[in-house]
């Protein structure tokens, strides 16, 4: 299957460069945050090479060197990677739900040096204690990649895109940063799998960087507004992106 091929490719790597890798999530403080982003980087190269699929980048004079949030739909698991080998600079994510994964030697400890968090959406307090390590981390310059529709697009609706939840959109808030959405479309072509095994065929992807979004910056806007504004932005572009390329 070639979901094994890149996975085995990936594992090459990461055992080929585990004592580099393991430096940077011992001792953060002796690297920047681009450098402890290198391997992750290489990761998602990987993948999307070996996945054997095309990637067309749209928007790319919308990304600059700032720490920002990143909101994206989130139509296959596989995303991530696509999203970044698009943008092709530092980022952690908000990993929600999957709480087994901070638990993985080695893997948790790295992502966690890059600036990802881990929420806990069934438990409040937890949550909160997401929300307030991802704003920190923003702080810090870590960017940050958010799904803010919480679950894979078909898993909770029939729609493009489904409802964008409120609670990670308040790192933009707290942490005063600009919003970049992006929208993935083609992913969801080829893996539809809702497991970490599946079938991966080849495809295009597109992935488009809309223009930031700073109006909670300088104007008194609730976090339901933004999160309706962005769940409409996305869901025209990505109509215009299907009817365009026929995805």
């Amino acid at each position: 299957m070639r979901i094994l091929w890149v996975y085995l490719n990936v594992l090459i790597y990461v055992l080929f460069h585990i004592v580099p890798i393991r430096k940077r999530y011992k001792k953060p403080e002796k690297y920047s945050i681009e450098e402890r982003f290198k391997y992750i980087g290489r990761v998602c190269d990987i993948i999307i090479k070996k996945s054997g699929s095309k990637v067309i980048v749209l928007g790319k004079e919308n990304l600059n060197n700032e720490a920002v949030l990143y909101t994206s739909n989130h139509p296959s698991m596989i995303d991530p990677y696509f999203v970044g080998y698009a943008v092709d600079k530092q980022m952690g994510a908000v990993i929600a739900g999957d709480l087994w994964f901070d638990r993985i030697p080695v893997l948790a400890p790295w992502f966690k040096s890059i600036g990802c968090v881990f929420v806990d959406r069934k438990n409040p307090r937890e949550a909160i204690k997401g929300i307030k390590a991802g704003v920190n981390n923003i702080k810090k310059g870590h960017s940050l990649l958010l799904f803010p529709e919480g679950e894979i697009t078909n898993i909770v609706t029939d729609d493009v895109v489904a409802d964008f939840h409120t609670g990670g959109l308040k790192l933009a808030l707290k942490a005063r940063v600009p919003i970049v959405p992006l929208v993935i479309v083609g992913t969801e072509n080829i893996y539809k799998a809702h497991e970490v095994i599946g079938k991966l065929t080849k495809g295009t992807v597109i992935v488009k960087i809309l223009e930031p979004y700073t109006k909670h910056l300088y104007e008194n806007i609730s976090v339901n507004d933004i999160a309706h504004f962005l769940k409409q932005q996305t869901k025209t572009s990505i109509h215009e992106i299907k009817k365009i390329d026929r995805i």
